[in-house]
Parts: C-alpha cells; structure tokens; sequence
C-alpha cells in the first residue's frame, strides 16, 4: 500500500554537481531550519515511523528516530495549523495523532482514532489543515477526522463513495474528489471546512473509460487541474476544474502514458504520483520497470515528459518532493530503501540519485519543514 504525500515551498537553487548549493535560496523557496535540515517521515511496514534528517545543502538523509504505530503506516499527512504529524493505518484503518517538536522534529503521541473502515491506503489533509480525509476500497466509503486544536483526532462521519474508492483529494476551492477504482469512476463532494462534513456533487459520479482503474490523484496548486492515474490503462489524465460548476470538466485536456519506451503495458504497473510545491512538475513511480516519470507541466496544465530515471530498487511507490523543491525522495517498497533525486530547477529532470537502505518495507514518506 503506497502513502499519500504532503510538501510546500518552491524550486531551490542548483549546482552543476547535482547538489544544492547550500546558500540561502533567493526565488522564494522554504528555507530549513538553521541547522541547513528538514525532517523526513518514513512509514515501514510492521509499524515504525522512522525519522531522518535531509541535508539541504547535499540531500544525504541520516536517521534520528523512531516511533512504533499500528501496523501499516500507509498515509502520513502533516498539518502546519495543528503542528502535528498523522499516520493513518492501511491495514487497520486506524489513525493516530504526533505532535512535531520543532527543533528536533521528534514525534509525540497526541492522540488516536477509528477512521470508521479497516483498510485506509489513501488520505489526505484539506486546506485548513484541520480534518483528515480517508479512502476504504473495500467499504466503497471515505471518512474524516477533525484534528482538535490540542491535537488529538475526533472522528467526524463516514460518506459513501463508490467501489474501490482509493485514494481522496482536496482543491483549493475544499472540493474533494475520490478515485473510485473498481467503479472507473471520479466522485466529487463539496466539502464544509466548518462543520467537517461532506456533500456529495449534485451531479451523477464523474465516469471514465471502462477499465481505467483510476488509483490516485492530485490537485495543483492553482486549484485549476486534476491528474488522474489510471493504472489499468497505464496512464495519467489531466481533468480541467470547473469554477463555475464546482467540478470536473467532462472531458479531459490530456491523457499521457506512463509507460517506459520499450516496455509493454502488461510489464508495468503505475503506482503513485506528486507535484512539486512550485507546480511546474509531476512525479510517478512504476512498478515493474522500476522507474520514475519525470513530466514537466506546461501553462495549460497539459504534461509534457521530462523523461525516465531507474529508482535503484524493486517496487517504488510513493514519493514526496522536499518543501524546497530541490529534492524527490522515492520509497523503494520492495528494494527496502530510499533513493533522493536531485531535481533540475529549470528542466525538472532527475539527477544524482543516492539511495538508503531500511530495515523494513517503506509504504509512505513525508518531507516536510521545520
């Protein structure tokens, strides 16, 4: 089960070496804290929440610590406004709460909540920062959770949704869409930051072309397009969002191939995606060619691919770009490691990749700023 992913910042600066130059950066990216550091949550199955530190200035990870949670941590989101960390359970559907400490990016127990369904591998946090949202294939529902301002979890209510629903996104405008995989269907809901609840569009769930097996998705940061992945089709579809109407527009402006050159459909299998914090680049892992997409998104939300780079191990999933943008951190699920790409500021491209090795399986990871 693959993580969902949080990052904020913009495009750093560069160096022709591959690395980050280590000076202050002048675009208006997050800077790190004063130690030139971020903090880098890894999920493993079995249940640990392992702490690294990211070196800005070189992209060298280095382990600090560890928390045991349940048994799955499929999902990690971080919530600024709450100052928490919360890791949803894939395997239990349940959800437990951290509180960050600042300096050191050590987590504390807070609080825990049933999601209300067992298996959660997909969620997300709305605008606010204050709820969780989580997807249950198996129910056919998603559910939310308020983070309280103490930061403890408070289950709000479960909404039905439609088969396989995978993964639950959030866009600027708290529309929330929900891939539903079994049903190659998007439902969309309008989504109350006051009260935490969920309505669902007063149009038919949004249809797509049979055998799409939609997975995930995500939204930009402008809040103007979608970007499905459609795993059983081996590819990602650009969806316009409808101001007026609140909700996708019925036909897409673009549907790209994930595939590799050279490697036949049946040979690979999409299995995550990211946008980098400036919205200039996309992200997505394959599994069985064991690579990652590079795509560079175009003034009309339109993808254009940057190219492929190997991930250096077996089965990567998900993927988180560090707050400054000059970083993509991969979770090898089936190699037990992490590659760091050095990201290209102007092209987006993937270089100088170095690689981590874990005790256990990563299902999710989580770059974030002090």
């Amino acid at each position: 089960m693959l993580g969902m992913f949080l990052a904020l910042g913009c495009a750093g600066l560069q160096r022709r070496d591959g690395l980050g130059s280590g000076t202050a950066p002048t675009d208006g990216s997050a800077p790190a804290d004063e130690a030139g550091r971020e903090f880098v949550y890894v999920g493993l199955a079995g249940g640990e929440v392992v702490l690294f530190y990211l070196d800005v200035s070189s992209g060298t990870l280095a382990r600090r610590a560890a928390v045991s949670v349940g048994r799955a941590p499929a999902s990690l989101v971080r919530s600024a406004a709450r100052e928490s960390l919360v890791v949803v359970d894939g395997a239990t559907g349940q959800a437990a709460s951290f509180s960050i400490d600042p300096k050191s990016g050590t987590l504390r127990a807070v609080g825990r909540a049933a999601t209300g369904s067992a298996a959660a591998p997909g969620a997300t946090l709305d605008e606010t920062g204050k709820y969780v949202l989580a997807a249950h294939p198996a129910a056919g529902r998603v559910s939310v959770l308020a983070i309280t301002e103490a930061g403890g979890l408070k289950t709000i209510d479960t909404f039905a949704a439609g088969p396989g629903a995978h993964a639950i996104a959030v866009n600027t405008a708290q529309i929330a869409f929900v891939a539903n995989g079994r049903a190659d269907s998007v439902s969309q809901y309008t989504f109350n930051t006051g009260t935490g609840m969920l309505t669902t569009w007063s149009g038919p769930a949004f249809a797509l072309p049979p055998g799409a097996k939609p997975s995930r998705l995500v939204c930009h940061p402008s809040g103007r397009w979608v970007y499905l992945m459609e795993e059983g089709i081996d590819a990602i579809a650009v969806y316009g969002f409808d101001s007026d109407l609140k909700a996708l527009s019925p036909i897409s402006l673009q549907a790209v191939s994930t595939l590799t050159e050279g490697v036949a459909r049946d040979h690979s299998r999409p299995a995550d995606l990211v946008i980098s914090p400036n919205g200039r680049f996309l992200y997505q892992t394959n599994r069985g060619p064991d690579d990652v997409g590079a795509f560079a998104i175009e003034p009309g939300g339109t993808l254009k691919l940057v190219g492929h780079e190997p991930s250096g191990a077996r089965g990567p999933g998900a993927l988180s770009v560090d707050p400054s943008g000059r970083y993509l951190i991969v979770a090898n699920e089936g190699g037990k490691s992490l590659s760091v790409y050095f990201i290209d500021a102007t092209t987006g491209a993937l270089g100088g990749r170095h690689s981590v090795a874990l005790p256990a399986a990563p299902l999710s990871v989580l770059a974030v700023r002090p």
